[in-house]
């Protein structure tokens, strides 16, 4: 005896029932994947304090690279952050205008270096300092002295420098020689 059933039997999934079903979630979740990984490397979350490789500066499209402070190419740092328009404190600031993902705001950037470190491009305009070798002939300038805790150039008094970089948030002096 064969016995049968009432309900009809249910029709199999084809493979491109899954495959539209899937295809959306896949893309739903590699764009928020995305969007977290830019937001964290992204200078919309910058502190004071925060390094960043950058090679140019002024009003930028894409945002720098967030790097340890101890990295080569750590070349900047930053000592405030301004929104609204608000200039940034008193000091040699080189200023990064970001239009960010949820506010356009200012970086106020101090020069990431140590003493016996060497520059190239350290008087050009746009175009980021670099730390490069001392032996480099291309380096263009010398840190001879940092003086965290002071905004003053009397801190420089007793070195050989040529240019000051005097930031008052925080404060700090760095005493550097140039080459040209």
């Amino acid at each position: 005896m064969t016995e049968y059933s009432d309900e009809p039997a249910r029709p199999k999934r084809s493979k491109w029932f899954w495959v539209g079903i899937l295809v959306p979630v896949a893309i739903v979740v590699m764009s928020a994947a995305t969007w977290i990984v830019g937001y964290a490397s992204s200078t919309d979350n910058a502190q004071v304090g925060d390094c960043y490789a950058i090679t140019t500066f002024g009003d930028v499209g894409v945002d720098p690279a967030k790097v340890d402070c101890g990295a080569a190419e750590a070349n900047a740092k930053v000592g405030a952050r301004t929104e609204g328009g608000v200039a940034c404190p008193e000091g040699e600031y080189d200023e990064l205008t970001v239009d960010g993902t949820f506010s356009s705001y200012k970086l106020c950037m101090m020069i990431n270096a140590k003493q016996g470190d060497c520059l190239v491009n350290f008087l050009a305009d746009a175009v980021a300092y670099q730390k490069v070798p001392c032996s480099d002939p291309a380096k263009d300038a010398e840190i001879v002295k940092v003086a965290e805790g002071v905004a003053s150039d009397k801190a420089c008094e007793d070195t050989e420098a040529t240019h000051l970089e005097v930031y008052s948030t925080p404060p700090s002096t760095l005493c550097i020689k140039s080459s040209k």
